[in-house]
């Protein structure tokens, strides 16, 4: 079977996508054609449900109309006295007509209006006008009018001259008494069944009324075994049911006319429909098949274009290395990936011994002591010997820092592997060091991962030429590699400042496009513009107060205050409202460690994008407050614990200024797990031991920044803050206020 395989991989690769698309597409597109089929009858039978339904209250409707019409038109005085007159007279007569012709004219759904005074037997008709009884020419009418009935203003159904008519006889006496005078308006059917039923011949759907005993009221004749057979199956108030007649299967929706005890039906052909999803399923099948055809020539084009290069690098391989391969010299389709993998193992351990090599030069110290320089922070003497010997960096008067962060590193790092990534940084470098160079004296140096720094040094460097140079790196990167960049500058810097926190800060200084989606070269003053924007609550206490309601387990009072809360973001932005139920949110976590429905910080976004209004997050954190309120009503307490918890809050307050210190090295002083003192540290100050550390260095802060000149920068790092930008943001959150702005509004201490 091996030797029928073909031996090149393009071959290969595009048989195996003929068959995975032949296996997959066309039972991928029936399977969808059926599904919507289904989706459609359901679809289908939800119209003709809203169809029902619309209809009914349509009838309702008309229907006590006509009585409301009729009876306003019975009591007409002009009426009254010819339906009550003992003779016949005249005036009363014409008064009648003249009436009667008024009300037939501004109602369309009356066909004709016939007065009966059953004192002198006679009628008058609009069209015949006086006529006795005997000469009447609508005598069903007239028996109807003569006879009892058991309803009272009910429409009745009759024939008149082989056509099937509704007539509303007023007054009806339940009783059986005998009145002095009927007023019949007959119903124009056309126009009813035209307004309220719907027929369509050509799609299958057919609309009628029938009475309880089914027979047609409203509608087509000509099926009344059908009828009667519907009329048997709708025995409730409404329904849906399918029903097979003369070998066709029927789509039946019915609603009950009250109160006339009528029953709406409205039917559609089953078999009709299927037969349009059919036809539309042939039709997606044929162009899947059209389009499985046309993907599969751009595959195999695709495939040759790809693939085939491989092909002719496997025989180069085999060419040039020889016997140096792992050779198999048998047919085979794995042949050239073994070639390929043998000879790329070779090449592989060339550049190896090539790197180990180079990494003897010079070139490769300076970068090493480079590298040492950024990570330690400091210079140290044998480091700044070295470089003043072998680079001009330190001849200027000032220090920038630029980095250089790689966009959509993941997608980077799947298209390219260890070696061609190293080489392709080191391209990067080469030409932001060609491009500076022209003005100043600058390195590139490349610490791993998704980014490289550029250290560069002269005499007043002109920020505003600064940024035009980088921006002319990420262009030339762009043209040369086709990588996209974000890069972010540092101001002038003295040599024995911390390059380590600068570079941190620059580094963080490019996450900046993440939140904005600007593409420049990113400067330091960006982050406190980017920070002075947002906007704090408008009563920075209402989280406070929040937070210790909740504690306190006053569900009430939490909800007044999520009231107080959320009130003031009906008039924000809806960046800045989600910007704020954000940090909100992010308070409550580290706050309680935890949200019932939030794994972690990160899924915070996500939670959000479920909602599409103030009221649904507002009522979703209810919920969640509820549940944190019922696990800290479970707490118990001990004196043990407190003896442990005093002696953590001491540890913290002696090493508060360190920047490293973790709760997994504060478990190791108590000589106890760290998911231990966790939970025994929120049982006793019902607060996270993260957040109480956070607390405390933001009281320091505070302290600081109220009673000493120090810098900014410097108080945040005496502080425990590892990199500027974390100790910005979380200062902003705690406080509302950047650490600048509260130093300009610092409370007067007494002297």
């Amino acid at each position: 079977m091996k030797r029928f395989m073909p031996r090149q991989k393009y071959i290969r690769i595009f048989l195996a996508l003929c068959i995975l698309f032949a296996l997959v597409s066309i039972p991928f597109v029936y399977l969808i054609s059926q599904q919507f089929s289904s989706y459609a009858l359901k679809q289908i039978d939800k119209v003709n449900r809203i169809e029902v339904e619309h209809a009914q209250e349509n009838s309702r409707f008309v229907f006590r109309k006509m009585i409301a019409y009729g009876l306003n038109m019975y009591q007409d005085k002009s009426i009254q006295l010819w339906l009550t007159d003992k003779t016949e007279t005249p005036e009363h007569q014409v008064d009648a007509m003249k009436a009667a012709a008024n009300f037939r004219t501004t109602e369309p759904f009356i066909e004709e209006i016939y007065l009966f005074n059953m004192r002198t037997e006679h009628a008058l008709d609009l069209k015949f006008g006086l006529s006795s009884f005997a000469r009447f020419p609508d005598q069903a009418a007239l028996d109807i009018v003569m006879q009892p009935r058991r309803s009272y203003l009910n429409f009745i159904s009759y024939e008149r001259d082989g056509q099937r008519k509704l007539a509303l006889v007023i007054p009806t006496v339940p009783s059986g008494q005998q009145s002095f005078g009927y007023l019949v308006m007959v119903m124009e059917t056309g126009l009813i069944r035209q307004y309220l039923l719907k027929d369509d011949r050509q799609s299958g759907m057919r609309s009628f009324i029938l009475d309880s005993e089914g027979q047609v009221v409203l509608g087509a004749n000509g099926a009344e075994d059908l009828y009667a057979e519907l009329a048997q199956r709708s025995a409730d108030e409404a329904g849906s049911f399918t029903h097979r007649y003369e070998g066709e299967l029927w789509s039946v929706q019915y609603a009950r006319i009250d109160p006339q005890g009528w029953t709406l039906y409205i039917t559609a052909k089953v078999e009709q429909i299927r037969s349009d999803f059919d036809s539309f399923r042939n039709k997606m099948l044929l162009f899947a098949v059209l389009f499985v055809v046309l993907m599969l020539g751009v595959l195999f084009w695709n495939s040759r274009r790809t693939y085939k290069p491989f092909s002719q690098l496997a025989e180069q391989l085999e060419t040039k290395l020889g016997s140096r391969l792992n050779g198999e010299t048998g047919e085979g389709p794995r042949e050239e990936y073994n070639v390929l993998r043998s000879g790329i193992e070779i090449l592989a351990d060339q550049v190896d011994k090539l790197d180990s090599s180079m990494r003897e030069h010079k070139s490769v110290i300076k970068a090493e002591y480079l590298r040492q320089w950024i990570v330690q922070g400091k210079l140290i003497a044998p480091v700044e010997s070295y470089l003043r010997e072998h680079t001009a960096l330190l001849n200027g008067d000032s220090l920038h820092v630029g980095v250089l962060r790689i966009n959509e590193y993941s997608l980077f790092e799947e298209r390219y592997n260890f070696a061609s990534r190293k080489l392709i940084k080191y391209a990067i470098g080469n030409i932001s060091e060609e491009i500076v160079d022209r003005y100043w004296s600058v390195e590139a140096v490349d610490l791993g991962g998704d980014h490289l720094v550029v250290l560069l040094s002269g005499s007043d460097i002109p920020m505003d030429k600064l940024v035009e140079a980088m921006e002319e790196v990420g262009r030339q990167v762009v043209r040369w590699t086709r990588i996209g960049l974000t890069i972010a500058v540092s101001g002038p810097n003295a040599y024995g400042d911390d390059l380590k926190a600068i570079y941190g800060h620059i580094r963080e200084l490019t996450m900046l496009k993440f939140i904005s989606g600007e593409d420049k070269v990113y400067l330091e003053q960006d982050f406190e513009a980017f920070m002075a924007r947002v906007q704090p609550l408008p009563d920075d206490h209402l989280l406070d107060e929040l937070i210790k309601r909740i504690r306190m387990g006053k569900a009430e009072e939490v909800e007044e205050s999520l009231d107080r809360i959320f009130g003031p973001m009906q008039t924000m932005r809806y960046a800045d409202s989600k910007f704020q139920i954000s940090l909100i949110l992010y308070t409550l976590f580290k706050t309680f460690n935890k949200l019932p429905s939030v794994e972690s910080v990160e899924r915070i976004e996500s939670i959000l994008d479920r909602f599409d209004t103030l009221a649904g997050i507002k009522g979703w954190l209810s919920q969640e407050l509820r549940e944190i309120m019922g696990d800290l009503s479970n707490k118990k307490g001990a004196s043990r614990r407190d003896e442990i918890v005093k002696e953590i809050v001491e540890y913290v307050g002696t090493h508060l200024h360190d920047p490293m210190l973790t709760i997994d090295e504060i478990s190791e002083h108590v000589s106890l797990s760290t998911r231990y003192i966790r939970q025994l540290f929120k049982e006793v100050w019902d607060t996270t031991l993260s957040d109480y550390i956070m607390e405390r260095r933001i009281d320091r802060v505070k302290e600081l920044l109220e009673t000493t000149d120090w810098t900014v920068t410097d108080i945040g790092e005496r502080s425990g803050f590892q990199t500027k930008s974390n100790f910005f943001t979380t200062f902003k959150k705690a406080t509302g206020m950047t650490p600048s702005q509260y130093r300009d509004n610092r409370p007067q201490r007494p002297s």
